[in-house]
């Protein structure tokens, strides 16, 4: 008698296994299918778009961007100038990337308090 009630408590356990299993198939499949959408072409472009006409709409925005990529660009050329080595051209970079993150930091400071 105990092996008949063992043999059903199995087919419950393996009913709801599959009961689970099919539910989670079915929210993989609509998990695949948004990411499927997000990753296609025209709507990678249409994001892209989306996004640079946001930055257009905000012009002080865009345009304290821009100061800080030429503030970045300038202090490496003149801290570094012309050079053919390799070391300097990496430190050339990251002094660019440093002082870049630090005049956009600064701008989005300066444009919060007005």
């Amino acid at each position: 008698m105990k092996k008949l009630n063992q043999t059903e408590l199995l087919d419950q356990r393996i009913a709801e296994l599959t009961l689970q299993h099919n539910q989670e198939l079915v929210e993989l499949k609509q998990q695949f299918h948004a990411v499927k959408y997000s990753m296609s072409p025209t709507n990678i472009v249409q994001e892209g778009l989306n996004g640079f006409y946001q930055t257009f709409i905000n012009k002080e925005n865009l345009m304290s961007t821009i100061l800080s990529i030429i503030g970045g660009y300038v202090s490496k050329k003149v801290v570094i100038g012309k050079s053919d080595s390799s070391i300097k051209k990496i430190i050339g970079n990251v002094l660019q990337f440093i002082v870049t993150s630090y005049l956009t930091k600064k701008n989005t400071k300066t444009q919060t308090e007005l």
